[in-house]
């Protein structure tokens, strides 16, 4: 694993939080293929591994850019969804480590 400075990993965290509040400028929860994004972003964080979250937010940045995809099927599957408010505690906890 790479070694990361203190500084980016504070401006990885600085860019998911930014993600976040995008969505709450926009008044929704994210779409799936957001929801993903950020929820495997959120998991390499949390197991240090800031580079796949940085690549993970860089994909999100062009999902945020390109118009939503009318045909576009969501996957069928049986788990709960992950909100913005989880995300948020997600993130949370990982800021409450780095103090």
């Amino acid at each position: 694993m790479y070694r990361v400075t203190s500084q980016f990993k504070a401006t990885i965290l600085a860019r998911f939080a930014a993600a976040l509040h995008q969505l709450d400028d926009w008044n929704r929860e994210p779409n799936w293929k957001e929801e993903e994004c950020l929820f495997r972003a959120l998991g390499y964080m949390k197991r240090g591994n800031f580079k796949l979250a940085e690549a993970e937010l860089k994909e999100l940045t062009g999902i945020f850019a390109s118009p939503p995809d009318k045909k576009a099927v969501a996957p069928d599957v049986g788990r709960e969804r992950y909100t913005k408010a989880l995300m948020k505690r997600g993130l949370a906890q990982l800021r409450g480590e780095a103090a």
